[in-house]
């Protein structure tokens, strides 16, 4: 099994009826999604809140809800994002973009056609990702640079897409509700 393949193990702790501490589930992610069109990016959906502060006494899967590609407008989500080792070619941009429509019901994306790379988008968002592993190419309209194991970057809804046609990565995805620097 490729290393991006690999699912991801998720383990949710939190407070019985009594107020002990326990583990509430503790599994492989079952929240698993293609990015689509032939891509090899698979998205980890772990956790999601609608608003802060987040009800903690509550029991929900806050992953347990469609996938969205943006987390909800005042909340924020948690992901990790695999990606295998891809031929940009052999990737259907019309196709990807369908998918990423369907998953994009808040409408806190968008994307950009005619871009440097496939999937040029912006995110309503403040993001923080770290590379777990590999590298990943940020490609930005004019420019790009490489994420390596360990790198953090902190986005600020900017146009962008990333490129894994040179290493398979994983990442993780702190992403929070946020405005556009326009105002949109």
């Amino acid at each position: 099994m490729d290393r991006s393949e690999r699912p991801v193990r998720r383990v949710v702790t939190g407070n019985g009826p009594d107020g002990t501490s326990r583990v509430i589930s503790d599994s492989a992610n079952p929240w698993r999604y293609p990015r689509g069109g032939g891509s090899k990016i698979v998205y980890n959906e772990l956790w999601t809140f609608d608003s802060a502060p987040v009800p903690l006494a509550s029991e929900t899967d806050g992953a347990d809800r469609p996938m969205s590609v943006s987390p909800p407008a005042e909340g924020a989500h948690f992901r990790i994002t695999q990606a295998g080792l891809e031929d940009n070619a052999a990737v259907d941009p019309k196709a990807a973009e369908a998918q990423f429509a369907a998953m994009n019901a808040n409408a806190l994306s968008e994307t950009k056609a005619g871009g440097r790379h496939w999937h040029m988008h912006r995110t309503r968002t403040v993001d923080y990702g770290i590379v777990l592993w590999g590298e990943r190419v940020q490609v930005l309209p004019e420019s790009e640079f490489t994420m390596r194991k360990g790198d953090v970057i902190v986005q600020l809804a900017h146009w962008h897409s990333w490129d894994n046609s040179k290493s398979a990565s994983a990442m993780m995805f702190d992403m929070i509700g946020g405005e556009y620097p326009d105002g949109s």
